[in-house]
């Protein structure tokens, strides 16, 4: 489900989430930025949040499961959590800053955002490493557990390059 669209919704848990459409869903959400309409969580940055259909809940009790899709060129927004993530590349390739520490991933590396770490991300994907033309990273976190205990807090840098 596209982060900007959760909520309560009619249906039942699906017994899979498939890849070919989460690559629509999120192919669909940087469409609708191009075309002028909101759909993204920042420019160039569209966010798939798996869960449950029936009510919007995750689909673990306990691991939020998301796909980013950051469009070469585009840099996520610094954002900082309590809890901590794990992410992998998918495809695709950038560099990726945790707190004072940067470096470059490319498809098949993985990255760990200790709690309340600035985390950013820029897009340097190309056709040559991925199908998509973006950097595609699969990402999970301990959000739902933080969220269960009233711990969950999160900061977005409204300015960044």
């Amino acid at each position: 489900m596209p982060v900007s669209q959760l909520g309560r919704r009619q249906g039942t848990p699906r017994p899979a989430y498939r890849g070919a459409d989460t690559d629509a869903t999120l192919s669909d959400q940087l469409e609708l930025e191009h075309a002028g309409h909101p759909g993204t969580v920042d420019p160039g940055h569209a966010l798939v949040r798996y869960t449950i259909p029936s009510d919007g809940r995750d689909v673990l009790p306990t691991i939020r499961a998301q796909f980013h899709r950051i469009r070469t060129g585009a840099e996520t927004t610094p954002r900082l959590e309590t809890g901590s993530s794990v992410s992998q590349v998918f495809e695709g390739s950038g560099e990726v800053t945790v707190g004072d520490f940067s470096w470059s991933v490319t498809r098949g590396d993985l990255f760990v955002v200790p709690s309340w770490t600035r985390l950013s991300i820029r897009s340097q994907a190309s056709p040559s490493d991925s199908d998509s033309g973006a950097l595609d990273l699969f990402q999970f976190s301990d959000a739902p557990i933080l969220s269960k205990l009233n711990l969950f807090r999160a900061h977005t840098e409204e300015s960044h390059a």
